[in-house]
């Protein structure tokens, strides 16, 4: 094993010592500029011969090398890939900062040369190496993901960042803004008549706007997204707000075991746990409420 990994570092420095023979100039042999672009095939190649030999920091900086010959070059596409190269190995050596200094260059250099596609998906990258232990920078770098593709016809990406940006909100019980972005992907799955998901999310919306103790947004969610809807995700909504607006915590929680809302990610399953209704109201109030709670439910077989 020694040897092959000699055999390794022996290659990646060679390709070092003909990187900077590249970068030579010379009079006599009438070469007056640096050949960067070949510098930067063997900086890169070097950079892979320091990985296989597990050299993880020496292919980071070899990765930064090819990236100054590609910048030296002009060409921002390459040296934002170098970047990206080196922010994935910050991440195998666990320096999740680095990944995220080198994935937001790369980011921007992809941008630059036009590729907002590829930018985007490198931002999310680097937010999912922050989402453990640095949820609001993670927030940060999806929201900027987000701005790259928003006005773009990338329906799943847009949607894939909101979702992310959704689970960090709920983490953190920051359910205004969960229900901001809930709202917002909603929208972009109105446009193209996605009703099956449209549903999901709105069932995920109402049960956001409960832990938010405003029952009349949830109803209005409901008025807004599911209209005349006789989906199971519009009773279950239906179900939950009457519940919930009765006071009767009992029944609300009976609600909260249908499959439908059972069946949901784990990020709402844990919401469902900390949701109670509240026993203030009295039975002037909340009875009517009860009893078309409980008829919403009888044709719903809860789970145990």
């Amino acid at each position: 094993m020694d040897e092959i990994k000699n055999r390794r570092v022996t290659e990646a420095v060679e390709c070092i010592r003909r990187a900077e023979t590249h970068l030579k100039t010379s009079i006599i042999k009438m070469k007056f500029k640096p050949d960067y672009d070949s510098a930067a095939v063997e900086y890169d190649r070097a950079a892979v011969c320091f990985k296989n030999a597990a050299e993880m920091e020496k292919s980071r900086d070899a990765y930064l090398k090819a990236a100054e010959m590609h910048k030296e070059n002009g060409s921002l596409f390459h040296w934002a890939k170098c970047n990206e190269n080196a922010a994935m190995i910050c991440k195998e050596m666990g320096d999740s900062y680095g990944a995220l200094k080198y994935m937001n260059l790369a980011a921007d250099g992809y941008a630059e040369s036009g590729s907002s596609d590829t930018s985007a998906m490198a931002l999310d990258k680097a937010a999912k190496c922050l989402e453990d232990i640095d949820p609001e920078k993670a927030i940060e770098v999806y929201r900027k993901a987000l701005s790259m593709v928003q006005d773009t016809d990338r329906l799943r990406m847009s949607c894939g960042f909101m979702n992310r940006l959704t689970k960090l909100y709920l983490k953190q019980k920051r359910y205004r803004e969960a229900a901001d972005v809930i709202s917002e992907e909603i929208e972009k799955y109105e446009e193209v008549k996605e009703t099956g998901r449209v549903g999901q999310l709105t069932t995920a919306l109402v049960l956001v706007q409960l832990a938010c103790d405003d029952p009349v947004a949830a109803s209005q969610s409901v008025q807004n997204f599911l209209k005349s809807d006789v989906s199971e995700d519009a009773k279950v909504c239906s179900a939950l707000i009457l519940a919930f607006e009765s006071g009767d915590n009992s029944l609300f929680q009976q609600v909260l075991q249908r499959p439908i809302l059972r069946g949901m990610d784990n990020e709402y399953l844990r919401l469902m746990k900390e949701l109670k209704a509240g026993s203030e109201l009295t039975e002037g109030n909340g009875g009517n409420n009860v009893n078309n709670a409980r008829e919403g439910e009888s044709d719903q077989e809860d789970l145990k």
